[in-house]
């Protein structure tokens, strides 16, 4: 069963597991994966299933507030339902409408923005930005090269930190193919 969630899976849940325990008294947490079995990318994406909230109510359970959408597929429902009668303190499953919200480009930030294209349209977007698997190794491996694990604050006050993010601008821009970005002269 394939996973698609992190890079390096097992290690990420393992360092988040214990990461979890150690800020919260020993305490375990509750992972609960989702394979392309259970629930399609496609269904993933129409259903907006992982971008669904869970929140604490006043009597100390939880509830998932989610898109109207993931009642409405049922391999998403399934998950939830699934969610709702297991062990974890979910109790119940607010579904929301919120069609409208979405087709006129808002929504709650929690949710991705949809932009229904024409054939006509979509021709007119540049090319490079639609996402790829040949896009998408070259931007991981941007994000591996590029990505700082750490920023602390004297960090912002280092002079080649303004180098190194644009050299890392730079190299985004060529990927996409917009062309270098330099604001600067170089030496």
């Amino acid at each position: 069963m394939q996973h698609l969630a992190f890079y390096n899976q097992q290690q990420s849940l393992t360092e988040i597991e214990d990461s979890y325990k150690l800020l919260n008294n020993g305490k375990t947490l509750f992972i609960r994966q989702v394979s392309e079995n259970e629930l399609k990318l496609s269904e993933a994406i129409k259903s907006y299933l992982f971008n669904t909230q869970i929140v604490t109510l006043p009597d100390g359970t939880m509830s998932i507030i989610a898109p109207i959408e993931c009642q409405e597929i049922d391999s998403a429902a399934k998950i939830i339902s699934e969610l709702i009668d297991g062990d974890p303190p979910i109790s119940s499953c607010h579904f929301i409408n919120l069609r409208q919200s979405m087709s006129n480009g808002g929504g709650p930030a929690c949710l991705r923005l949809r932009v229904p294209l024409t054939a006509l349209e979509l021709q007119s977007i540049h090319p490079e930005v639609i996402f790829t698997d040949k896009l998408h190794q070259k931007l991981s491996s941007w994000v591996i090269k590029h990505y700082r694990e750490d920023l602390h604050p004297e960090d912002l006050a280092a002079p080649l930190l303004i180098t190194e993010i644009h050299h890392a601008l730079d190299e985004l821009t060529q990927i996409l193919n917009f062309g270098s970005f330099y604001p600067f002269q170089q030496d």
